[in-house]
């Protein structure tokens, strides 16, 4: 069994609750059991419950559902552990690309260094250094590089611990997280920084490791740097940055457009001018039957306010999820799957719809009487049920029942499709049930105010008080911030893949700067050769773009291709959103070319500045 935290006056627990319904268990068939076998056992069992509280079990059974058939129907839920699962996935994608590039800056840096280096390990070489010993030191080196950098990303997660802690919702039910990196962090942590310094390192040390030492020398004379090989290695390190750029960009305007198009989904229900708060007075002390009188009670009082358009009453609060049945169209077999579906099940009041602004199709509303104990059990569905349950047919009129009882139900109306559980979810079945009994999960006041969003918050409190200073509220927002909670996974995603796709942005243009500036100085002679020899500015200005532009290219193409196929693996968190979006994907790369085109360019413009004399005379 699966369940949210909750304290009852007494210390009774869910399953010591015979009115406590909402519960679903898990079991495994034993082994030769078929599913029909096991159904015809729960219906013996449900038999000997209805004998032996007749006042609860009276007509309800038990219905036996295979996984599969849950997933299918909804049952299950959604599934939040593929989202968190898919979401985490996402978050260590993105992190892991960013210190790739990192690791390509990083490399590039000590790959100059190394030249720079040059006559310190000629020296080493000739007095009898081996080049393993050297390759070890330039290891050990870019290792405590990384292990300082580690180090300093620990501090910074401690710090900004507490900030994630309060980016969190403020939602009705408990979220359990300790930021604070722990022993196991730790040791990831320093496992990533040795590994990021071996990576980062073994370039420059592999280079110098098969540095021709003659050879070496004579380039340094002639030339000031041998670039050659070196200069390879560091465009193939440009070229994987800003392919590794592009894809965390792309994801990342993927996500900032999701965010986006989350905001305008239309519900279903009023976004505006709505309070919403949850009481619960069963846990009070009060039975049933008195509660439900408590809870009209209050509703009576608050739609006197001239304030209140109108005041009513839901089990559950849309977007959060909501009790679940299996429905049984009348006269069919129950015991085949085919004919069991899955529909969410909301109790309310009879101007529940007016209040929230949903439509009713057809047929009638709930009246009073409807709600009375005694009364033929009728129902409201929505579009979605209609069109599954009855394809070809009117819906109005029919008749279904809940698996767990054998009374019908007659379809008096049709109401628009709105959201249950998530903003992006496909439109699922939904009943609504006149409100007859107040459980142990509280009830939901939805007040339609004709003021300022939240005016009415502190007077729903003090009628509330004013009935039973001892009802708990467990809840109380307005519709804007209910709807940012339910938001928030978008927005999470939006700022840390946004933060993330900046922050990539800003490495791959510096490396990119970073190589040209470098390239520029190791080819100062031959740039201030040209220019005395005659060559234009715009020319010079070409011959240092060209190279820079090729990488960047060359980048690009790579990082459109990983994109393509990829992105649609993020598909499933996107809300209205093409994972191959063609405005993103164009917006993106060009976005980046102009960031290289502007790295590239101001190096070439610093060539200019080369005083061809000055720079014949360095060598």
């Amino acid at each position: 069994m699966s369940m949210h935290q909750w304290i009852r006056p007494g210390g009774d627990m869910w399953f010591e609750l015979r009115r406590a319904l909402l519960l679903n268990i898990i079991a495994r068939l034993k082994p030769g059991v078929t599913m029909s076998q096991a159904q015809a056992q729960m219906r013996t069992i449900a038999k000997q419950l209805e004998q032996a509280y007749p006042d609860v079990n009276k007509e309800r059974s038990i219905a036996l559902v295979s996984l599969e058939a849950a997933k299918s129907q909804g049952l299950a839920g959604p599934n939040n552990e593929d989202l968190a699962r898919n979401v985490s996935l996402l978050l260590l994608a993105a992190s892991v690309s960013i210190l790739l590039i990192a690791c390509a800056n990083v490399a590039n840096l000590l790959l100059a260094r190394s030249t720079a280096r040059q006559g310190e390990m000629a020296v080493r070489l000739a007095l009898g250094a081996g080049r393993g010993r050297i390759v070890r030191q330039l290891l050990t080196e870019s290792v405590l590089l990384g292990v300082l950098g580690g180090f300093g990303g620990v501090i910074l997660a401690y710090c900004l611990g507490d900030v994630l802690v309060a980016l969190l919702p403020p939602t009705p039910f408990p979220i359990s997280l300790n930021p604070q990196p722990d022993w196991r962090v730790l040791i990831f942590s320093f496992a990533v920084a040795v590994f990021s310094g071996i990576i980062f390192g073994l370039a420059p040390a592999l280079q110098m490791a098969r540095w021709d030492l003659i050879q070496g020398l004579r380039e340094r004379v002639s030339t000031g740097g041998g670039a050659g090989t070196r200069l390879n290695l560091r465009s193939l390190l440009v070229v994987a940055q800003i392919a590794v750029s592009l894809l965390l960009l792309i994801a990342s305007g993927l996500f900032l457009k999701s965010f986006y198009k989350a905001q305008a989904i239309d519900p279903g229900f009023r976004t505006d001018n709505l309070d919403i708060v949850t009481i619960n007075p069963v846990l009070a002390g009060y039975d049933s039957d008195r509660a439900l009188q408590v809870v009209r009670a209050i509703a009576d009082q608050i739609r006197h306010d001239p304030h209140v358009a109108g005041a009513d009453v839901n089990n559950w609060v849309p977007l959060f999820g909501g009790e679940g049945r299996t429905i049984v169209i009348d006269g069919r077999d129950p015991n085949d799957e085919h004919n069991r579906k899955f529909a969410n099940y909301s109790p309310i009041t009879p101007g529940y719809f007016q209040t929230m602004g949903i439509q009713l199709l057809r047929g009638r509303n709930f009246t009073e009487q409807d709600a009375e104990k005694n009364a033929a059990p009728v129902a409201i569905i929505d579009e979605t049920m209609a069109s599954e349950f009855w394809p070809n047919e009117d819906a109005l009129g029919r008749r279904f029942r809940f698996m767990i009882s054998k009374e019908p139900i007659e379809v008096i109306g049709i109401a628009r499709n709105s959201k249950a559980v998530t903003l992006g979810e496909t439109p699922i079945s939904m009943v609504y049930w006149p409100l007859k009994e107040i459980t142990d999960q509280g009830v939901t006041l939805f007040v339609h105010t004709t003021g300022a969003p939240g005016m009415m918050l502190s007077e729903i409190r003090r009628i509330v008080r004013s009935v039973d200073v001892h009802i708990p509220i467990t809840y109380e927002k307005t519709i804007r911030q209910h709807m940012a909670i339910a938001l928030w996974p978008s927005w999470m995603g939006a700022m840390l893949l946004g933060s993330l796709g900046l922050l990539a942005f800003i490495l791959a243009s510096m490396g990119v700067y970073g190589v040209m500036a470098y390239s520029v100085s190791q080819r100062t002679r031959e740039l201030g050769i040209r220019m005395a020899l005659g060559a234009q500015t715009s020319q010079v200005i070409r011959l240092v773009l060209r190279q820079g532009m090729l990488l960047a290219a060359i980048g690009l193409g790579f990082g459109l291709f990983a994109a393509f196929g990829s992105t649609h693996l993020a598909g499933s968190l996107l809300y209205g959103v093409n994972p191959n979006d063609p405005v993103i994907f164009v917006g993106v790369t060009s976005l980046l070319a102009f960031a290289a085109f502007a790295a590239c360019y101001f190096p070439a413009r610093r060539a200019l500045k080369i005083d061809p004399i000055a720079a014949l005379r360095t060598e």
